[in-house]
Protein backbone atom coordinates (compact mmCIF):
# COMPACT_ATOMS: atom_id res chain seq x y z
CA UNK A 1 0.00 0.00 0.00
CA UNK A 2 1.28 3.69 -0.71
CA UNK A 3 2.35 5.73 1.91
CA UNK A 4 3.01 9.25 0.13
CA UNK A 5 1.95 11.43 -2.47
CA UNK A 6 5.62 11.53 -3.19
CA UNK A 7 5.93 7.56 -3.37
CA UNK A 8 2.83 7.88 -6.13
CA UNK A 9 4.75 10.44 -8.27
CA UNK A 10 7.71 8.46 -7.83
CA UNK A 11 6.31 5.77 -9.34
CA UNK A 12 3.63 6.98 -11.78
CA UNK A 13 7.57 8.78 -13.05
CA UNK A 14 9.63 5.50 -13.23
CA UNK A 15 6.31 3.46 -15.21
CA UNK A 16 6.32 6.62 -17.65
CA UNK A 17 9.74 7.59 -18.13
CA UNK A 18 11.42 6.44 -21.64
CA UNK A 19 7.77 6.40 -23.14
CA UNK A 20 6.68 10.17 -23.13
CA UNK A 21 8.72 13.06 -23.81
CA UNK A 22 10.19 14.57 -20.58
CA UNK A 23 7.95 17.72 -21.51
CA UNK A 24 4.15 15.72 -21.61
CA UNK A 25 5.83 13.89 -18.86
CA UNK A 26 6.54 16.75 -16.32
CA UNK A 27 2.98 18.12 -17.57
CA UNK A 28 1.19 14.91 -16.08
CA UNK A 29 3.19 14.70 -12.79
CA UNK A 30 2.55 18.28 -12.08
CA UNK A 31 -1.25 17.79 -12.65
CA UNK A 32 -1.20 15.10 -10.15
CA UNK A 33 0.78 16.92 -7.55
CA UNK A 34 -2.00 19.45 -8.31
CA UNK A 35 -4.62 17.28 -7.78
CA UNK A 36 -3.22 16.11 -4.51
CA UNK A 37 -2.56 19.58 -2.99
CA UNK A 38 -6.30 20.36 -4.05
CA UNK A 39 -7.27 17.39 -2.37
CA UNK A 40 -5.71 17.72 0.71
CA UNK A 41 -7.15 21.19 0.78
CA UNK A 42 -10.96 19.98 0.52
CA UNK A 43 -9.77 17.79 3.59
CA UNK A 44 -9.75 14.52 1.86
CA UNK A 45 -6.82 12.13 3.05
CA UNK A 46 -4.05 10.37 0.90
CA UNK A 47 -5.69 7.42 1.14
CA UNK A 48 -8.78 8.40 -0.24
CA UNK A 49 -6.43 10.73 -2.98
CA UNK A 50 -4.76 7.11 -3.63
CA UNK A 51 -8.06 5.27 -4.18
CA UNK A 52 -10.06 8.16 -5.98
CA UNK A 53 -7.23 7.82 -8.32
CA UNK A 54 -6.21 4.19 -8.65
CA UNK A 55 -2.51 2.77 -8.50
CA UNK A 56 0.04 4.85 -9.95
CA UNK A 57 0.75 1.16 -12.16
CA UNK A 58 -2.97 1.80 -13.56
CA UNK A 59 -2.41 5.07 -14.39
CA UNK A 60 1.00 4.79 -16.23
CA UNK A 61 -0.87 2.10 -17.75
CA UNK A 62 -3.34 4.05 -19.09
CA UNK A 63 -1.88 7.16 -20.10
CA UNK A 64 0.63 5.19 -22.16
CA UNK A 65 -2.14 2.88 -23.76
CA UNK A 66 -3.88 7.16 -24.56
CA UNK A 67 -0.21 8.35 -25.67
CA UNK A 68 0.19 5.49 -28.24
CA UNK A 69 -3.31 5.68 -29.66
CA UNK A 70 -2.58 9.30 -30.14
CA UNK A 71 0.73 9.18 -31.31
CA UNK A 72 -0.87 6.11 -34.11
CA UNK A 73 -3.53 8.59 -34.62
CA UNK A 74 -1.25 11.87 -35.52
CA UNK A 75 1.32 9.32 -37.37
CA UNK A 76 -0.43 6.66 -39.34
CA UNK A 77 2.07 3.45 -39.81
CA UNK A 78 2.09 -0.56 -38.87
CA UNK A 79 4.45 0.20 -36.22
CA UNK A 80 2.51 2.84 -34.06
CA UNK A 81 -1.04 0.65 -34.39
CA UNK A 82 0.88 -2.24 -33.08
CA UNK A 83 2.16 -0.24 -30.31
CA UNK A 84 -0.92 1.20 -29.54
CA UNK A 85 -2.79 -2.20 -29.74
CA UNK A 86 0.20 -3.70 -27.23
CA UNK A 87 0.31 -0.61 -24.28
CA UNK A 88 -4.02 -1.40 -24.24
CA UNK A 89 -3.52 -4.70 -24.29
CA UNK A 90 -1.69 -3.77 -21.26
CA UNK A 91 -5.12 -2.16 -19.50
CA UNK A 92 -6.48 -5.66 -18.45
CA UNK A 93 -6.97 -9.73 -19.49
CA UNK A 94 -10.67 -8.98 -20.99
CA UNK A 95 -8.51 -7.21 -23.70
CA UNK A 96 -6.32 -10.09 -25.13
CA UNK A 97 -10.48 -11.04 -26.55
CA UNK A 98 -11.89 -7.60 -26.89
CA UNK A 99 -8.63 -6.25 -28.66
CA UNK A 100 -5.81 -8.81 -29.73
CA UNK A 101 -8.18 -11.26 -31.70
CA UNK A 102 -9.59 -8.31 -33.72
CA UNK A 103 -6.57 -7.08 -34.33
CA UNK A 104 -4.89 -10.31 -35.34
CA UNK A 105 -8.03 -11.54 -37.53
CA UNK A 106 -8.02 -7.94 -39.26
CA UNK A 107 -4.10 -8.56 -39.97
CA UNK A 108 -5.07 -11.97 -41.51
CA UNK A 109 -7.47 -10.99 -43.66
CA UNK A 110 -6.29 -7.95 -44.60
CA UNK A 111 -2.79 -9.94 -45.83
CA UNK A 112 -5.21 -12.58 -47.35
CA UNK A 113 -6.52 -10.24 -49.37
CA UNK A 114 -3.17 -9.19 -50.55
CA UNK A 115 -1.53 -12.48 -51.47
CA UNK A 116 -4.79 -13.19 -53.31
CA UNK A 117 -4.45 -9.58 -55.17
CA UNK A 118 -0.97 -10.61 -56.01
CA UNK A 119 -1.81 -13.82 -57.37
CA UNK A 120 -4.14 -13.21 -59.52
CA UNK A 121 -2.14 -9.79 -60.89
CA UNK A 122 0.31 -12.42 -61.64
CA UNK A 123 -1.72 -15.40 -63.08
CA UNK A 124 -3.23 -12.97 -65.41
CA UNK A 125 -0.21 -11.73 -67.58
CA UNK A 126 0.97 -15.76 -67.36
CA UNK A 127 -2.48 -16.52 -68.88
CA UNK A 128 -2.22 -13.68 -71.42
CA UNK A 129 0.99 -14.86 -72.55
CA UNK A 130 -0.24 -18.92 -72.72
CA UNK A 131 -3.36 -17.55 -75.03
CA UNK A 132 -1.12 -15.35 -77.14
CA UNK A 133 1.03 -18.22 -78.10
CA UNK A 134 -2.20 -20.22 -78.94
CA UNK A 135 -2.99 -17.68 -80.88
CA UNK A 136 0.25 -17.72 -82.94
CA UNK A 137 -0.32 -21.21 -83.25
CA UNK A 138 2.56 -22.05 -80.90
CA UNK A 139 2.01 -25.17 -79.05
CA UNK A 140 1.61 -23.99 -75.30
CA UNK A 141 -0.67 -25.26 -72.42
CA UNK A 142 -4.38 -24.58 -73.15
CA UNK A 143 -6.09 -22.74 -70.31
CA UNK A 144 -9.33 -21.62 -72.14
CA UNK A 145 -11.20 -23.37 -74.54
CA UNK A 146 -10.67 -20.38 -77.00
CA UNK A 147 -7.70 -18.70 -76.80
CA UNK A 148 -9.32 -15.29 -78.24
CA UNK A 149 -11.63 -15.53 -74.29
CA UNK A 150 -8.39 -16.44 -72.68
CA UNK A 151 -6.79 -12.90 -74.07
CA UNK A 152 -10.35 -11.10 -72.40
CA UNK A 153 -10.26 -13.67 -68.95
CA UNK A 154 -6.31 -12.94 -68.48
CA UNK A 155 -7.00 -8.76 -68.74
CA UNK A 156 -10.01 -9.53 -66.34
CA UNK A 157 -8.30 -11.47 -64.00
CA UNK A 158 -5.31 -9.10 -63.64
CA UNK A 159 -7.75 -5.82 -63.23
CA UNK A 160 -9.59 -8.44 -60.65
CA UNK A 161 -5.91 -8.70 -58.75
CA UNK A 162 -4.87 -5.17 -59.39
CA UNK A 163 -8.66 -3.82 -57.57
CA UNK A 164 -8.04 -6.34 -54.63
CA UNK A 165 -4.63 -4.42 -54.01
CA UNK A 166 -5.84 -1.60 -53.86
CA UNK A 167 -9.09 -1.96 -52.57
CA UNK A 168 -6.22 -4.17 -49.61
CA UNK A 169 -4.86 -0.92 -49.50
CA UNK A 170 -8.24 1.18 -48.85
CA UNK A 171 -9.62 -1.14 -46.51
CA UNK A 172 -6.35 -1.06 -44.68
CA UNK A 173 -6.93 2.70 -44.60
CA UNK A 174 -10.34 2.53 -43.29
CA UNK A 175 -9.56 -0.56 -40.43
CA UNK A 176 -6.86 1.87 -39.27
CA UNK A 177 -9.42 4.95 -38.60
CA UNK A 178 -11.74 2.14 -36.85
CA UNK A 179 -9.14 0.68 -35.14
CA UNK A 180 -8.09 3.99 -33.28
CA UNK A 181 -11.44 4.65 -32.47
CA UNK A 182 -12.55 1.26 -31.40
CA UNK A 183 -9.02 1.64 -29.05
CA UNK A 184 -10.18 5.24 -28.05
CA UNK A 185 -13.45 3.46 -27.00
CA UNK A 186 -11.65 0.43 -25.45
CA UNK A 187 -9.42 2.87 -22.94
CA UNK A 188 -12.88 5.15 -22.03
CA UNK A 189 -14.39 2.00 -21.12
CA UNK A 190 -11.73 0.73 -18.72
CA UNK A 191 -10.51 4.19 -17.58
CA UNK A 192 -14.47 4.38 -16.54
CA UNK A 193 -14.26 2.12 -13.69
CA UNK A 194 -14.06 3.67 -9.98
CA UNK A 195 -12.25 2.36 -6.75
CA UNK A 196 -14.42 0.69 -4.19
CA UNK A 197 -13.39 1.55 -0.34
Amino acid sequence: MLQTEQEYIRILRSRLEGTLPHDELDDILSDYTEHFRIGKANGRSEEELFCSLGSPEDVAREIRATHFVKKAEDTRSCRNIFHAVLATLGLGLFNLVFVLIPFILLVVLLFVVFILGIVFTVLGPVAFIYSVLQIAGIPAFAIWLSPAAGVFFSIGITSFGLLLVLGDYYLAKFFYRIGIRYLKWNIGVISGTECVT
